[in-house]
């Protein structure tokens, strides 16, 4: 009878921790998916940073490296720039028509104690993104630079700027909602000019 009577007891006891164990899971639940869909988010959302920043340095770059003496600027070498935004995205892009990004590369100029001027524009992505440059989007009109970045007389600058619309994977995702991710990079022409093109964004 002794014996039973333990037994009953352990029974009882490991029923209990048992149910205590579901309560604390069920209240937990919640807290461990909000951290792991929190987690798959933010890795992403910086890794989508990093490879924004990449885009617009290399567009700029690659731009400046043009030499107008041998082969003016055209058309079809910024198209075939642009198309390396892709892989460069890769996996969040789908192209140039890509509606999640716009990339633009602008070509700014000051001549003496007159604000900076946009010589042209050149943007690609987008699709029904209508984002818009921030440098401005006027051809001769004024150039609103980045920061405190400042230009001196005679100087030309090429600015890459992306613009992605960033959208959670999980709708409703209370730990980071859909943004627009900004960045710019500025360079300057080195092998000439490059204000010959004639370029502007639709």
């Amino acid at each position: 009878m002794t014996m039973f009577y333990i037994n009953n007891n352990i029974l009882n006891i490991i029923k209990r921790q048992s149910g205590s164990a579901s309560v604390e899971f069920a209240l937990m639940s919640g807290l461990l998916l909000l951290l792991f869909f929190g987690s798959v988010e933010y890795s992403r959302y910086l890794l989508i940073i990093q490879k924004v920043e990449n885009v617009s340095s290399t567009v700029a770059d690659i731009t400046t490296q043009t030499d107008p003496n041998i082969s003016p600027l055209t058309t079809s070498q910024m198209s075939q720039l642009m198309s390396a935004v892709d892989d460069l995205m890769s996996p969040y892009s789908s192209g140039a028509n890509d509606s999640n990004i716009k990339v633009i590369v602008s070509s700014i100029t000051k001549t003496g104690a007159a604000n900076p001027i946009i010589n042209w524009q050149y943007c690609t992505g987008g699709g029904s993104y209508s984002a818009s440059s921030r440098i401005g989007t006027t051809i001769g009109g004024t150039a609103t630079l980045p920061g405190s970045f400042t230009m001196n007389s005679g100087d030309e600058i090429i600015i890459g700027e992306v613009i992605y619309n960033f959208i959670p994977i999980f709708p409703g995702n209370p730990v980071l909602s859909a943004t627009q991710i900004y960045r710019t990079s500025i360079y300057i022409p080195r092998l000439g000019a490059l204000t010959a093109f004639s370029s502007t964004c639709p």
